[in-house]
Formats: C-alpha cells, sequence, structure tokens
C-alpha cells in the first residue's frame, strides 16, 4: 500500500485537501481519483503525535459501506475503528470498497442480493488493493506525513488482502491477521467438504466442477457461485496468504479461533506452518472454541472481542524497533 512518501503528481487527482468531518467521530473523508476514474473515498484519523504510525483496518467481504447513520448517530462497520482513532495512539485509515453500499431493497442475507452490479463488476483483489494503496500514498503524500511504522489489520477477507498489500507496499512493517485465510479459498472449500460431507470425494468432486465452470469464464460478474461472482471468485483463488506473508518483509500476527465455521482453522494454520517453517517473525494467538468473529460461544457480548484487539495492538507496541 504505502510505497514512498514521494511526488504522485499525475498518478493521482486529489480532491478534498483535507476532508470533511465525519459527525461525531475524528475522522475525514478524502476523495480520490485512480487512473481508471475511479472515485475512491477513503477516512483518516489523524494522531496528534508527528509521526505516530499509521494503522489502516481492513474490513471483510461485502459491501457495506464503513461509516453509516441510524436513529443513535453514526457508527462504523469496522468494529472498533472509531474507540482505536480515539486513543489516538495511530492514524487511522479506513477505506470504502469502490461502488460499495447496498442497493435500496437489501435481504440482509448475501453479497450476491445486496450489492450493485457496480460493485461486482468492480471488485477483484487487485482492484481492492489498488484502491487500498493509492488511499495511503494519498495520506503520506497529501500531508507530508512520515509514519514511524505502518500497522495493517485486516479480518477475513481483509486479513489476505493485507497479505497482498504486504507485498505491493515494502514499506509495511507490520500485519495483523484475524480469520483469514492460509492459502487459496479453493482450499478453504475443500477443508470444508472433509469437515462436514459424509462423502467427500462427491462434495469435492462438485466444487471442482464448479471452479471448471468458473475458470471458462473468469471475468462474468453477472454468474454466481457460493455468493460472489465467478470474477470474484477467479480472483480470490489466485491469493495465497501465506506465500505472500512470506515474501513480505513483515512482523506478522496471526489469531484466529479453533472453531471457526467461517475458515477453517487448519487454513490459517499453514500460514503458521510456513512462515515458521522459514524462521520469520510471527505470533501464533489460537483462541480455543472462538468463532469466526473470535468470540466464544455464548458470548454476551463483543467485550471479549475488544480485549483481543487490544492483545494485538499490545504486540505491535512490543515488535516495533
Amino acid at each position: 500500500m504505502l510505497r514512498i512518501f514521494t511526488l504522485l503528481v499525475g498518478f493521482l487527482i486529489t480532491f478534498n485537501a483535507f476532508g470533511k468531518v465525519i459527525e461525531g467521530t475524528s475522522f475525514d473523508e478524502h476523495n480520490i481519483r485512480d487512473k481508471a476514474g475511479r472515485n475512491v473515498t477513503y477516512y483518516l484519523s489523524m494522531a496528534k503525535t508527528k509521526g505516530a504510525p499509521l494503522l489502516l483496518m481492513i474490513q471483510g467481504s461485502g459491501c457495506n459501506r464503513v461509516f453509516n447513520k441510524s436513529p443513535a448517530g453514526v457508527y462504523s462497520t469496522i468494529f472498533n475503528l472509531v474507540n482505536v482513532a480515539n486513543e489516538n495512539k495511530f492514524s487511522v485509515l479506513a477505506v470504502e470498497k469502490p461502488f460499495s453500499g447496498a442497493k435500496e431493497n437489501t435481504t440482509g442475507v448475501s453479497v450476491e442480493l445486496d450489492c450493485s452490479k457496480e460493485f461486482h463488476k468492480d471488485f477483484t483483489v487487485e482492484s481492492w488493493v489498488d484502491a487500498l494503496n493509492l488511499s495511503i500514498k494519498d495520506t503520506v503524500a497529501k500531508l507530508n506525513y512520515k509514519p514511524s511504522h505502518i500497522l495493517i489489520f485486516g479480518h477475513s477477507e481483509g486479513a489476505g488482502i493485507a497479505s497482498k498489500l504486504a507485498v505491493v507496499n515494502t514499506s509495511i512493517t507490520h500485519v495483523i491477521s484475524t480469520g483469514g485465510s492460509g492459502t487459496t479459498q479453493l482450499f478453504d472449500l475443500v477443508a470444508f467438504a472433509y469437515q462436514n460431507c459424509f462423502d467427500r470425494s462427491e462434495c469435492i468432486e462438485q466444487q471442482y466442477s464448479q471452479l471448471a465452470e468458473i475458470n471458462k469464464d473468469p471475468q462474468n460478474y453477472t454468474k454466481f457461485a457460493w455468493g460472489h461472482p465467478y470474477k470474484r471468485w477467479s480472483s480470490f483463488f489466485r491469493l495465497d496468504a501465506a506465500e505472500n506473508l512470506l515474501k513480505s518483509k513483515a512482523k506478522i500476527y496471526l489469531v484466529f479461533g479453533t472453531s471457526d465455521v467461517a475458515t477453517p482453522p487448519l487454513s490459517q494454520e499453514i500460514i503458521a506452518a510456513k512462515l515458521s517453517s522459514f524462521g520469520r517473525d510471527i505470533t501464533v494467538r489460537r483462541i480455543p472454541g472462538a468463532d469466526h468473529m473470535l468470540l466464544n460461544p455464548g458470548a454476551q457480548n463483543m467485550d471479549s472481542l475488544a480485549q483481543e484487539y487490544e492483545l494485538a495492538f499490545n504486540w505491535f507496541w512490543n515488535r516495533i524497533d
């Protein structure tokens, strides 16, 4: 993402020099236009300390907007985003997925039904990484901001994207990965077949049959499988978080629930095994019985999740040079 902090003239067209304030938060909204003509919106809360670390928090799958309004006020769909910014230890960045925002008549059931055609047409690993990377570059260039460290915090789909960013942008120093795939999501589907199917071979054959259909028409964004367009799958099936993190220079904090039913824990163990085998700087936290959101069965609130975030951030402060 962040690459270097130098001249971007001709690469980005920047608007709203200091952005507009998001009501009830410490975030300013900024808009940039990329080379493809997409409008990319990002939100930035600057720490008061000069050179404070930059924290990018990346959301999971779907097309929900980062900030939304309710009768109670403005809220964020990224857990603890506003609270972390209010602590003023990091400069905090969050980016909207281009063309995000659900349709007017939503079901709340699936990405397929709730996201727009424009979103499905645009969204891939590559397009999302580009938007995130441009947002960091714009932040650094616009404000002449030179962060001491750059921390990427990605959950679920966002964890895989964080791994790709850590390769694209060598200025990223730390990655926190929660509930993310360890390798191609095709392996996740196969792992689920082993866990849940009586006739595993039949289930896996069906998955590979579907993959063959996707590979025949990889850019199709109107045909869906497993809740997402072919175009999205053809991109994400090529995303290998373990390989990316191995190529990166970042220090890694990996945390997941051992009872995660959205991403197989064994998938996440691939990251732990591969990076540990090569002697990379990785810290792994396995939460016994916890789910995809790092919550234990019967949890009545999100307090334990907030505690996990605190542990992850404490790791960062203990692992800076």
